[in-house]
């Protein structure tokens, strides 16, 4: 397959380091150009619960108030985490170091 020869010719001429330095490259291109794939990409990553809706709006760009919106044209309710209680007693004992 030619685009497989063609990777294997960037990095063998040493423009890249490895595949996984290419693939990271050309995927911030394509989130350069296509932003739009970035915010569906945080949306994603939020609405599967990988991500938070502060840190999936920084993903995706936007500020707070612009991801929720973009989650609301997109028919998807935002919703604030709260961890369980048993989460809650462990992050605060990991905070006052105990």
């Amino acid at each position: 397959m030619i685009l497989e020869e063609e990777i294997n010719a960037l990095i063998k001429t040493g423009i890249f380091p490895d595949k996984q330095a290419l693939y990271n490259e050309a995927i911030r291109f394509l989130f350069r150009h296509r932003p739009e794939l970035k915010i569906t990409s945080a949306i994603e990553l939020y609405t599967k619960g990988n991500v938070s809706l502060s840190r999936a709006a920084e993903i995706a760009g936007l500020d707070m108030e612009a991801f929720k919106e973009e989650l609301k044209m997109r028919g998807i309710i935002a919703c604030l985490y709260m961890p369980d209680s048993k989460t809650m007693e462990s992050g605060m004992k990991a905070l006052m170091g105990k």
